[in-house]
């Protein structure tokens, strides 16, 4: 029973339940587009060409930047093309992609150097670069850099496993655990064993019977321990678990490493299990296909760069007009089309039925969605600020604290999309913050030639007053010594004509 709870929330039981939760591992595909913008930060630099035939775990991309983590090709075979693709993203932008033909092979490369099970011999630095090389980043959908994001909560004093997969209607972290419940567990004691913490909690939610039971049955660690918390959707958020297991309320503007936590996905920590101690990098990742087009969902363990639709073609999917989306009924993103590729961050592809939308009314002030905000903001405030663009009122509102759960849409009778308001008023105030960063630089700019300039004719002045001066000692010293030397001659022309007046006489 957790100690500690927070307001608001939903209650949301999946709505395509799975009888027998299953990852399956389907075959190769024939082809791959692996996009190189798999996680925050700048997009990797391919460094294949052309016609070059590639290796399974073969590093295809990088950047060098402290970001980085490397883009691996998932199968062996040659490289097509290197060329630009509509990326799976709300922006609907190009992005840069390497396309690898398969061989049929799977042939991988050497990836016998590394740490192997026995990696508490080795430094945390070089576990560390393990996790880089692997190109491993938040598995849950954000796709930070997990080495990164490790360094930065070094010396915590807790792990947090998030295995709760609060979003309805996915289960892939629910399958991969009951696959691989044994690499849950090492790749938590990996973790502990670099970060030095004290504790490993592994969250998990109690609608997950097969997989608590699987990971209590092999958890023999005394420190790790398997925590049951009520199913209840945004309660795998990093701030609410936070909140939910250790009563720590995060600061606005900070972040759980701030306060000595550290935040894993589960899928993030079997990636770190296959990296470290097996030495295979991030070629693949388990993704939940559902949706109520779909007649029954699977979870299937899928190849990186495999395009949606080979993925659906195993899956069976009623006929008509399809609504596709990714990563989730309430924060996923819709898509046009089945045209893209499976990225590190996608874990899982819905196809539903295409609904009639209802028309959206004005706001009738219920406060329901006051209610349910696990973040206990005030949406309907932000709401009326955010439609009239008071953008500087929003964000005295705590904007930037909003999760973008969608709770508050869902319960909106008059179906307003609350978040898409929040979103825009984010988006502009980024905008302002951006600009008015744009100003001050100019500003700073403008007096710095100001004040270059006023030193420029100050220091013009004092040169050209030490000029006169010194011109005016010189010339009073040319002149004394023009004095001396006429004074000399008037000797030497008075000494001659007294020694004249002398011979004449």
């Amino acid at each position: 029973m957790l100690k500690y709870k927070y307001n608001g929330g939903l209650k949301l039981d999946n709505p395509y339940p799975i009888n027998e939760i299953d990852l399956i591992r389907i075959p190769l595909p024939d082809k791959v587009v692996l996009p190189m913008q798999q996680r925050i930060g700048n997009q990797a630099i391919p460094i294949v060409s052309v016609g070059e035939r590639v290796l399974t775990g073969q590093i295809i991309a990088t950047i060098d930047d402290q970001r980085c983590a490397p883009v691996h090709a998932s199968i062996s075979g040659t490289v097509v093309a290197i060329d630009e693709h509509v990326y799976a993203h709300k922006s609907g932008l190009k992005g840069l992609c390497v396309t690898i033909e398969s061989d049929g092979k799977d042939e991988w490369v050497d990836t016998s150097i590394g740490c192997t099970e026995h990696y508490e011999n080795c430094t945390a630095n070089t576990i560390y670069n393990k996790i880089r090389v692997s190109g491993i980043v938040g598995m849950g959908g954000a796709g930070f850099p997990t080495h990164t994001k490790v360094r930065l909560a070094e010396g915590c004093h807790t792990l947090i496993v998030n295995a709760t997969e609060c979003e309805p209607g996915i289960t892939c972290d629910a399958a991969l655990m009951e696959a691989y419940p044994t690499k849950v567990i090492r790749g938590v004691e990996v973790l502990l064993y670099i970060c030095k913490a004290e504790r490993a909690i592994v969250a998990i939610e109690d609608d997950k019977q097969d997989a608590i039971k699987a990971l209590k049955k092999f958890c023999n660690n005394e420190n790790i321990t398997i925590e049951v918390m009520p199913t209840k959707y945004t309660s795998g958020a990093e701030k609410l678990l936070l909140k939910s297991l250790l009563g720590i309320e995060v600061p606005t503007g900070k972040f759980a490493s701030d306060v000595g936590v550290l935040c894993q996905n589960v899928g993030t920590v079997v990636a770190m299990f296959d990296a470290v101690v097996e030495n295979r990098p991030l070629i693949s990742r388990a993704v939940t296909v559902a949706g109520s087009a779909v007649k029954e969902s699977k979870n299937f363990q899928v190849r990186l760069g495999a395009s949606y639709d080979y993925l659906l073609s195993f899956v069976d999917i009623k006929e008509g007009s399809h609504k596709i989306s990714m990563n989730g009924l309430m924060m996923g993103i819709e898509l046009d089309s089945t045209n893209y590729s499976v990225s590190k961050n996608t874990n899982c592809v819905f196809i539903d039925q295409l609904e009639e939308s209802k028309p959206t009314k004005e706001c009738i002030r219920c406060g329901l969605c006051n209610t349910v905000c696990p973040v206990d903001l005030l949406p309907q405030e932000l709401y009326w600020y955010s439609k009239s663009k008071n953008i500087d009122k929003a964000v005295e509102y705590n904007l930037l604290d909003c999760i973008e759960c969608n709770c508050c849409s869902y319960v909106c009778p008059s179906q307003i999309p609350l978040v898409n308001y929040y979103q825009h008023s984010k988006a502009l105030y980024k905008q302002q913050v951006k600009e008015k960063q744009q100003t001050e630089n100019a500003r700073e700019r403008f007096e710095f030639r100001e004040l270059r300039l006023e030193r420029n004719k100050r220091e013009r002045a004092e040169m050209m007053e030490a000029k006169k001066i010194a011109l005016k000692e010189k010339m009073a010293k040319d002149k004394a010594q023009k004095a001396v030397i006429e004074a000399a001659l008037e000797r030497v022309n008075t000494a001659k004509s007294a020694q004249g007046s002398q011979d004449d006489g």
